[in-house]
């Protein structure tokens, strides 16, 4: 009988493991977490009545896999579309709380750029190219948008997805369609046009904005042969997709998982190294004991997967432990409803770095689902850190909650102390896919060909979101698969 191990029961692992025993039955499939607890960063914690998530708020319907997942596990009665509400976010300019606009219409009337900034934007179709190279998600946005709208816009789009720097994250890696948009029509404007029309006409897959590729670093898919075509329809631009969890938050997800593995799972198993051993190898715990099996998927982040592998696999080891990381604080914060002034009448508010506060921006959670806080209660979460603020996760809990009280006070008109807070802290939080990221992962790539029936799944190649990963581990489980037919 094949073996598998899968190590790291974040998502990842968790729907790795599962897709690998779906199927293959003949398989046997051991996942190990070092932690007592399965999800990583993924899930949720019921405390007097609220939900609060650990990491992701939820995940958007606009690619199928996802979806796929949630109904094979029986779960789609489960699931808890976001109030309509939450499709109205806002972003904090001068003091203000400022609607993102949705329409070109809406557009035209905000204040969220000076009218030399909307006409910038507006001209967007006449400006030319930019040279052959790698872009920044910065020096992109100057070219096509021009610099307010850069300011103003991206850099709050790359925070809210990477907590990142706007100048250093790479638009080919981090946003692969926006690249391919410019380099097939010219211009974001001409492509989006172009992309309407072909869904109005139910047109070919041609006619894509991003050329059929979907995961955030093209090419191969690591060990296994090439990336398989998708199989789903062209999926919805983000702002068109509805953002989906649980009455009990992603935490469901996560214990459905769990079951549907059962004793496949092994919990508080640090490994602390893999080891070849015959013609596969072996995970050896920090106690020593040893699991031993044909092929083994490192489901955890890639500084971690580095000091797995820092004797067996010495180049890969560097090439992984290369790929950044941004720190992360998520606070989850309880008040009753008549503590806040705000009506919190959307689903939250992000921050260019230009605007003077440390935190990132702000969820309403309870706003988008109602069910996550108890009667006459609302449920907000800020976040603190980022690419551009490590110190901050230094601070204590206590010290990450004062600061985000004392910003978010004059911005949500709260008072007095909140009735419940959480903080949940990642000193490695979200990987930065930045410039030079496509060639860090073309190097593992490389090294794990030279490494059969070793395969690297998590968040740190090709995509940082929950649908990324599941989609990710879908693709990783036929890899093994064919590792091991062949």
């Amino acid at each position: 009988m094949p073996r598998t191990i899968v190590i790291g029961g974040g998502i990842s692992g968790l729907a790795t493991a599962y897709f690998l025993a779906r199927d293959d039955p003949g398989m046997e499939v051991l996942l190990l977490e070092a932690a007592p607890r399965l999800g990583g960063t993924l899930g949720s914690e019921r405390v007097e009545g609220f939900v609060l998530e650990r990491g992701a708020h939820g995940f958007l319907d606009n690619v199928p896999q996802t979806l796929e997942l949630v109904r094979e596990l029986d779960l789609s009665p489960r699931l808890l579309p976001a109030a309509p509400a939450a499709r109205r976010r806002f972003i904090y300019k001068g003091g203000r709380l400022l609607p993102l606009p949705r329409s070109l219409g809406g557009f035209l009337r905000s204040p969220l750029l000076s009218m030399r900034g909307r006409l910038r934007v507006l001209s967007e179709p006449l400006r030319a190219r930019g040279a052959d190279g790698e872009d920044s998600v910065g020096s992109f946005g100057r070219r096509r948008l021009g610099e307010e709208a850069t300011r103003i816009l991206l850099d709050p789009l790359v925070t809210g997805i990477f907590a990142g720097d706007v100048e250093r994250l790479s638009l080919p890696a981090a946003f692969p369609r926006l690249a391919e948009m410019e380099a097939r029509h010219g211009s974001l404007f001409k492509a989006m046009l172009s992309v309407r029309r072909a869904r109005q006409r139910g047109g070919p897959r041609a006619e894509r904005p991003d050329g059929g590729q979907v995961s955030a670093a093209p090419g191969a898919d690591g060990p296994g042969g090439p990336k398989p075509p998708e199989e789903e329809p062209p999926p919805e631009p983000p702002f068109r997709a509805t953002l989906h969890s649980f009455p009990e938050g992603l935490e469901e997800l996560v214990g459905a998982l769990s079951s549907r593995l059962g004793k496949s799972v092994r919990r508080v198993f640090a490994v602390a190294q893999v080891v070849r051993d015959g013609r596969g190898y072996a995970a050896v715990g920090a106690s020593g004991a040893r699991e031993a099996a044909d092929a083994v998927v490192l489901a955890v982040p890639a500084h971690r997967a580095s000091a797995l592998l820092s004797t067996t696999a010495h180049e890969l080891s560097v090439s992984l432990e290369a790929i950044p990381y941004s720190p992360i604080a998520v606070v989850c914060l309880g008040f009753a409803r008549e503590d806040v002034e705000h009506p919190l009448d959307g689903f939250g508010f992000l921050v260019p770095r230009d605007q003077g506060l440390r935190i990132l921006g702000a969820i309403w959670a309870s706003s988008a689902f109602p069910p996550h806080a108890p009667p006459g209660m609302v449920s907000i979460r800020s976040l603190v850190g980022g690419a551009r603020d490590h110190d901050s996760i230094d601070l204590s809990d206590e010290a990450i909650l004062a600061l985000s009280l004392d910003e978010l006070r004059p911005v949500l008109g709260l008072r007095g102390p909140p009735r419940l807070w959480r903080v949940y802290r990642y000193a490695k939080g979200i990987p930065q896919y930045n410039v030079g990221h496509s060639r860090r992962v073309e190097a593992v790539e490389r090294r794990l060909w030279s490494l059969p029936g070793l395969f690297l799944g998590g968040n740190s190649c090709y995509g940082v979101g929950l649908n990324d990963c599941v989609r990710d581990a879908r693709r990783k489980a036929r890899a093994v698969l064919e590792h091991l037919r062949r």
